[in-house]
């Protein structure tokens, strides 16, 4: 807190003059936005960064002057040290990169990074001393360049197939890691060779960095994700949300601790994942971030601000994770309460208090969160003294003070806050808190007053609130009494669930030796079905290499108002989301089936939040729409009735996996026990239990049928609907084994220019058609070949004319006989062409 006390002093009466430093000295302006910072290898004093003036500055803290090299004529994107000093490299987009003497702080030489012979220079995006002192690495346009530094010639060039946006030697000397566009290459340095390929991000990589003992390796981009990799297996250690894009990664030297530069600096443990601290004094992006030699600094340059940040380590203080830390918030105008400290203490002890004895009640043990206390045992408070009076506050919204509690350098995004808001009105008129959530972080907004605080309805209001900044939603199902008291603590079933304990136990809060490593977790919605009783099927694939541990299905409308009649909840527009039902989970991958009545015909979207064993939650959100989901699973084609095409499509599809139409089951696979359940559902939507029309397309032949039945009894479920199926299946034989064998009418007829003549055969039997005209002439003869009992009646198996005769040509309009001989069988039928 000293140092961020201090930083509001320096920025106010801190007149900087160009080249003398003033005695406490925290902010440098360079003069543009800043590009890349560096610090001198041997000397924490001193450090460099890189502008979009085309300058390079020096700057030297113990001696308080600075010296600016200029030269370049476009942007400095990249700046280097050698390792022992006394040389520095800048990289510019005016095609070129420069060497200057750093004891002698003069230009040596000016060198451009040509990609191919003969071609045009490249702008230079990335400088690099290799550990040895010997080479200098270069990047550019699909290239990385070596250059002996005795000389400054060119020594060696790795092709790329991308612009290559930056390099960096392991400090082994063994490997230099480059990014080559979304990708990230890895090189044996002795054999100039690539030996591994990783991917960070799939939009960009901004950032790279190896650990000291060159045994980690970090990344990091557009996502803010940052992925540690172990030296030399390259196998991920963990992955750290920063919460938006990174542009620079550092390590500390003693390969503790790790910076990140991108909306601010932040500093993460990089043992377990958790971030340390979070400095947001830059106004804008953060686009480089280096630590001094000795560990003792770190400093950051701006993009918008175009500022230097010094920060010493011992002005910093280190934020605990996982512990809630609380807030006393004052109006200009008003004077503190007595013992308002005490009051809070009493106040988010009876939460944690509650919280322990529910997670008891449920068979966790008595785990409760913890908060933010001082050496000896007593909770701290951090006093802030607003900026405006209490009626500004009044006529604006509440969370406006969070600007104001973020400048004084608290970050709720990775801590839990509590802000008791001494103000004389409540919130928006109407109630008396409010919170929210992040991954790791949360806010808790109250107004410190007795009528809020005090009784039975301060404690429900507490774990209320602090339920929400873990993650918890409103949970109105079962309740005993929807129109009894719903505040008390007790009776609240978002904190005092079965479903909110199970959350609970895997919650970072509730858990301080859980590592903050977040492998993302990827959420599947399959399409939704509809299921008797009104009902609507939901279900989702689930994936988190951490293990997983609840989904929690959650809704923004529900079908029953549970408000109706309670004016105070009704008008609470901000209980926006209600949970419809939790599943506990288990392994790296799953698939959770909801079933819901709940949804509202309005509905528009559900939401499933899923929290894995490492306490890290993800959110997903899916449209939906009620309204047209088709009424029956089993209607493959949703043609509105389950007959024996939906038999056919499941046959046609055996063997698929993942999400398909005809996976009934909803198994993951298409297989017999989805055609049996079809085949139980037969006359859904239609009066007829089977059809077996000409006019269906495919019909299975009975062969077919016989094998189906025989895959079918032995899977032998004893699921109802698997024997409803059995049994259909062996009915649907009986229906494709002909009692007799009979020609039957053509269609269409009359027809232009073909037609389908169908048949059943009740004994095995060579099949010819003969086609005759009306004069008994001979036009046409089919044959079919031996052919089994069956039923030959859809297009795919019926006999078959094209309106031609036997020599290719198209007959005339008028009447003809067909027909069927078939064995010792004979029967004739006439059919009309009409053109």
């Amino acid at each position: 807190m000293r140092f961020l006390r201090l930083f509001v002093t320096v920025l106010v009466l801190l007149q900087f003059a160009p080249c003398l430093l003033a005695e406490t000295l925290t902010t440098l302006p360079h003069g543009d936005a800043i590009y890349a910072v560096e610090f001198h290898p041997t000397d924490s004093s001193q450090f460099v960064s890189g502008s979009d003036d085309n300058t390079v500055k020096l700057w030297n803290l113990r001696e308080k002057i600075v010296t600016t090299f200029s030269g370049h004529t476009d942007k400095v994107n990249a700046v280097a040290f050698s390792p022992d000093g006394e040389t520095l490299a800048s990289g510019s987009d005016d095609k070129t990169f420069k060497l200057w003497s750093v004891p002698q702080q003069q230009h040596i030489a000016t060198l451009e990074h040509i990609p191919i012979a003969n071609r045009p220079a490249s702008i230079v995006t990335s400088v690099a001393f290799a550990p040895d002192g010997n080479s200098l690495g270069t990047a550019g346009y699909k290239t990385v360049k070596f250059w002996n530094v005795s000389d400054w010639t060119e020594a060696a060039t790795l092709q790329h197939d991308h612009w290559v946006s930056a390099i960096v030697f392991s400090p082994d000397g063994e490997r230099l890691a480059t990014v080559d566009g979304k990708e990230i290459k890895i090189w044996d340095v002795l054999t100039q060779t690539y030996t591994t390929t990783l991917t960070a991000d799939a939009d960009w990589v901004g950032a790279i960095a190896f650990s000291p003992d060159s045994g980690t390796f970090a990344a990091a981009g557009a996502s803010g994700q940052i992925t540690l990799w172990s030296v030399p297996d390259w196998t991920v250690r963990g992955r750290i949300n920063a919460y938006g894009s990174v542009s620079d990664l550092a390590f500390s030297p003693d390969g503790k601790t790790l910076a990140s530069a991108g909306n601010g600096v932040k500093l993460w443990s990089v043992k377990t994942g958790a971030a340390l601290v979070s400095l947001t004094e830059h106004t804008g992006q953060v686009i480089g971030v280096a630590y001094s030699s000795d560990g003792s600094a770190i400093v950051s340059g701006g993009l918008q601000d175009g500022m230097v940040h010094f920060v010493e380590f011992e002005t910093l203080a280190f934020a605990q994770p996982d512990v809630v830390r609380l807030i006393y918030f004052l109006p200009s105008d008003r004077t503190a309460q007595s013992d308002i400290d005490n009051k809070i203490e009493a106040w988010v002890k009876g939460a944690q208090t509650f919280f322990a004895g529910m997670m008891e009640k449920h068979g966790y043990g008595r785990k409760t969160f913890t908060y933010e206390t001082d050496e000896g045992g007593k909770a701290v408070v951090h006093h802030i003294a607003g900026k405006f009076t209490d009626a500004y506050y009044d006529q604006q919204s509440k969370w406006i003070i969070w600007d104001e509690i973020r400048e004084a350098g608290f970050d709720p995004s990775q801590n839990i806050y509590f802000a008791f808001m001494d103000f004389s009105e409540i919130l928006d008129g109407l109630h008396c808190g409010t919170g929210g959530n992040w991954a790791h972080g949360g806010v808790v907004n109250l107004i410190a007053s007795e009528e809020c605080l005090d009784g039975n309805y301060g404690l429900w209001l507490a774990v209320h609130e602090i339920g929400h900044a873990f993650g918890l939603q409103h949970d109105y199902r079962n309740h005993p009494d929807h129109t009894g008291d719903l505040m008390v603590a007790e009776n609240d079933l978002m904190v005092s669930s079965a479903c909110s304990a199970e959350w609970l136990d895997a919650h970072h809060y509730f858990n301080t030796e859980t590592p903050f490593f977040n492998e993302p977790t990827t959420i599947e919605m399959w399409p939704p079905r509809p299921v008797d009783s009104d009902g609507i099927r939901l279900r989702f694939t689930i994936t988190d290499p951490d293990g997983l541990h609840q989904a929690r299905l959650l809704s923004t409308k529900l079908e029953e108002d549970y408000f109706a009649g309670r004016d105070y909840l009704e008008e609470q527009g901000y209980l926006d989301e209600y949970i419809l039902d939790c599943k506990s989970l288990s392994g790296s991958s799953t698939t959770a089936t909801f079933i819901t009545t709940q949804l509202a015909p309005d509905n528009d979207t559900v939401v499933l939040r899923v929290i894995d064993v490492n306490g890290n939650f993800t959110e997903g959100r899916f449209p939906i729409d009620t309204t047209s989901l088709s009424q029956h699973l089993e209607d493959v084609n949703e043609d509105g009735i389950v007959n024996i095409q939906d038999l056919v499509l499941i046959a046609g599809s055996f063997g698929r996996t993942g999400q398909d139409v005809a996976d009934v089951n909803e198994d993951g696979v298409v297989n017999i026990q989805d055609l049996v359940l079809v085949a139980g559902a037969f006359g859904r939507g239609a009066a007829a239990p089977f059809v077996l029309s000409h006019g269906l397309g495919a019909t299975p032949t009975r062969t077919e049928m016989q094998r189906w039945l025989r895959e079918a009894q032995q899977v032998n479920l004893i699921d109802p609907a698997f024997q409803r199926g059995i049994l259909a299946l062996e009915r649907l034989l009986v229906a494709l084994t002909p009692k007799e064998t009979i020609l039957l009418p053509n269609y269409p007829n009359p027809f232009n220019p073909e037609t389908w003549i169908p048949y059943r055969l009740a004994v095995p039997a060579d099949v010819t058609m003969s086609i005759y005209s009306s004069s008994g002439r001979l036009i046409r003869t089919l044959e079919f070949g031996h052919q089994s009992v069956g039923i030959y009646e859809s297009r795919s198996r019926a006999a078959y004319w094209d309106g031609r005769n036997s020599l290719g040509e198209r007959v005339a309009s008028g009447v003809y006989f067909y027909t069927l001989t078939a064995g010792d069988f004979t029967a004739t039928r006439k059919l009309l062409i009409r053109k």
